[in-house]
């Protein structure tokens, strides 16, 4: 019996022994556990934002800012690459071949994970060349129903483009200027294509003098840069037809930071030409008569880029987006006004956003969508 429990003893002395040395072993190897189960796995791979343009327009620029911008807010932005190499401009001058043949490259590229097509050409050419898979974040376009990205009936588009709409936006803008301000020859320029067609607006300012009973005086010989030379001859020519209105749209001589169109404001003034700029305050301060800005870049940017990370896979799906809203802006300019010795209407003036009483002289930023 004693020998029995001395075994006994040595066994359990032993198993003692054995178990001290495994829990003197264990802190080690569970804290490499704990630490693997911790240490983050492989980061999944960036993902790929290609950019096309038809040419350079500053405000391209200043969305395309805004959009990463947002990005970066929504945390999202570290998870995505925007390459040089896949920004492409081929130029106002080139053909439609060349933009067919850039957005051919980056729909065929499998690296591509979304588009961002700043402007008509670009979003044309893009949805042209259409994989029906990479995502499109059409932007900046003039007129998304003439330049037939979206249908005019349903306000529907291609499945995998993203495009911020406003139903008959640039309809209202006509009816207003005439309401507020009536006249009876309104001018209109622009280059005789249909991205030319869409900058100006020209299929609503039609639909807009036929129900109102105005006439359109239009001069469709712009060469397709829009230069300021072939618009300041067809400002030339409208005041010989005898227009009383004029219509300052997207176009490239408007832009105050590649033209000077000091000249044709003036041109317009001394011809006592009642001008109204569809994008408001920039042209307004330097001399138009009446704008309505359209555009916020801060939401719209937001708008963008919500969508554009969620088409990414980059939001969860019940993510709050960006509702950007269409809140139109009313600016009037009173020296121009009192220049060509009109009344402005007591309703028109209340209604009005920004009202500015001296005429501002130099370069700004002229935002239009192309």
């Amino acid at each position: 019996m004693n020998r029995t429990i001395s075994a006994l003893l040595h066994a359990v002395a032993a198993l003692g022994c054995a178990l001290l040395l495994c829990l003197a072993a264990w802190p080690a190897h569970a804290a490499g556990a704990t630490e693997d189960a911790a240490r983050p796995g492989p980061r999944p791979p960036r993902k790929v934002a290609a950019y096309l343009e038809a040419g350079p327009y500053w405000e391209f620029s200043l969305l395309r800012e805004q959009i990463i911008t947002a990005l970066k807010e929504r945390g999202v932005l570290e998870r995505i690459d925007f390459p040089e190499v896949l920004h492409i401009s081929p130029g106002w001058d080139a053909t439609e071949d060349a933009y067919r043949d850039a957005a051919r490259t980056l729909m065929r590229d499998p690296s591509v994970d979304v588009i961002l097509g700043m402007g008509t050409a670009a979003t044309k050419a893009l949805l042209a060349e259409n994989n029906g898979r990479t995502p499109i974040m059409s932007i900046d376009v003039a007129d998304p129903v003439g330049a037939g990205i979206v249908d005019a009936r349903t306000g529907r588009t291609a499945p995998n483009l993203t495009i911020h709409y406003v139903r008959d936006k640039w309809y209202k803008v006509f009816a207003l200027f005439h309401e507020a301000l009536p006249f009876k020859r309104l001018g209109i320029m622009y280059h005789d294509s249909p991205e030319g067609l869409s900058y100006s607006n020209v299929h609503e300012a039609r639909e807009v003098a036929r129900e109102r009973g105005f006439t359109l005086v239009e001069y469709p010989r712009l060469d397709k840069a829009e230069s300021g030379a072939t618009c300041a001859q067809g400002v030339n020519e409208l005041l010989g037809r005898g227009i009383d209105a004029f219509y300052i749209s997207a176009l490239n001589c408007f832009d105050w930071t590649r033209e000077n169109p000091q000249p044709m404001f003036d041109a317009l003034a001394s011809h006592g030409i009642r001008t109204f700029a569809r994008d408001g305050s920039v042209h307004v301060r330097r001399g138009a008569l009446m704008g309505l800005s359209t555009l916020d870049y801060v939401p719209l940017g937001r708008f963008y880029a919500d969508r554009m990370a969620q088409r990414l896979g980059l939001l969860p799906p019940t993510a709050e987006l960006e509702r950007e809203a269409y809140t139109p802006k009313i600016t009037l300019n009173l020296v121009t006004a009192n220049n060509l010795g009109m009344d402005i209407p007591l309703l028109l003036l209340i209604s009005s956003d920004e009202i500015f009483d001296a005429t501002l002289v130099g370069t700004h930023n002229a935002a239009m969508p192309r």
